[in-house]
């Protein structure tokens, strides 16, 4: 850290200069404008650039049979377009691969396309995103999904129980735009402060979007032991309502905390969690009783249902970081 002091003309203006090598290596000159701007915690922040527009990021992709990971990667570290070509020609399987990757990111549009590449664009403008939004969208998806999932599990309703799997896509898709986003508002403090975030509710954003995509997660786990064939006895299915019911007013309750900066609502799920243990090892000593090929079924979505309660719990934890 360097410190310089201010000075103060005869009419009361302060001063203070720049360090030179900084000013030769961003280009500055006698008559050269700077911007500053006031930060949150009352630093200025100079900068030699007036709000222009940065050049987009660019990056060529040979094609592999990782084209797949390598968009989503590329798509989350913020690049703007992504080429991915070959030699020879592009092969039916590697186009196919990069359409379904495309559709699974918010914003992400073919641009062009012949026989050898296919430059995909990202049309989404950071600046006029939301986080507290996305993690709106991102609630309002994964919240139904866990009702769904019990009821298609407890009355073996299986094509309930796709149509969760089904919507754990669209969970996902808004997962990759809010990690891209807070990566960008990270790296680019004029980000921040068009977004009006700090990077501390960044990091905390990230972490919560995590938490509702493991919750989605576990959704689907339990929608995927929906048997069609062999009923959930009575018993079980009386208890696994409970504890959906429970396990869905933690979450909600969870969720509203931490973006409503609510430590009241934060500190009502502990004491539900407990409660609901208490539900959890009821079922699971009743599981004995059930048929024996509904045991494992039983226990698969027992555990998920479990995992549910604990990210509830971590998740109204992050309310009192904010």
């Amino acid at each position: 850290m360097e410190l310089r002091k201010l000075q103060r003309t005869p009419d009361g203006t302060f001063l203070v200069t720049i360090p030179k090598a900084w000013a030769k290596r961003v280009g500055l000159d006698q008559g050269s404008v700077v911007s500053y701007e006031e930060r949150q915690d009352g630093r200025l922040l100079l900068s030699p650039r007036i709000d222009e527009e940065r050049p987009p990021l660019e990056v060529i992709l040979e094609a592999s049979p990782f084209v797949r990971r390598e968009i989503i990667e590329r798509y989350l570290l913020g690049y703007d377009i992504i080429r991915i070509q070959s030699k020879d020609s592009l092969s039916p399987e590697t186009r196919d691969e990069v359409r379904k990757t495309t559709k699974r990111l918010v914003g992400l549009e073919v641009l062009e396309e012949d026989a050898k590449k296919i430059v995909l664009q990202c049309l989404m403008e950071p600046s006029l995103l939301n986080p507290e939004r996305i993690l709106r969208r991102l609630e309002m998806l994964s919240m139904p999904m866990q009702i769904d999932a019990v009821q298609a599990f407890v009355e073996s309703n299986t094509e309930l129980a796709n149509g969760v799997v089904e919507r754990d896509e669209e969970v996902d898709r808004w997962y990759f735009l809010l990690v891209r986003l807070v990566r960008a508002a990270i790296a680019d403090t004029y980000l921040l402060e068009k977004i009006k975030v700090s990077s501390v509710d960044c990091l905390d954003f990230r972490l919560l979007a995590s938490y509702i995509e493991t919750f989605a997660d576990y959704s689907v786990t339990v929608a995927e032991n929906t048997q069609d064939k062999i009923p959930v006895p009575k018993e079980q299915q009386s208890l696994f309502q409970k504890i959906g019911a429970s396990v869905n007013t933690m979450y909600k309750d969870a969720v509203g905390s931490v973006l409503s900066r609510d430590l009241k609502l934060a500190s009502s799920v502990s004491p539900r969690f407990k409660e609901t243990k208490k539900i959890l090892a009821e079922a699971e000593t009743s599981i004995a009783k059930a048929p024996r090929p509904m045991v494992n079924h039983l226990v698969a979505a027992l555990i998920a249902l479990n995992r549910m309660c604990e990210v509830s719990v971590d998740i109204s934890d992050l309310t009192i970081t904010r």
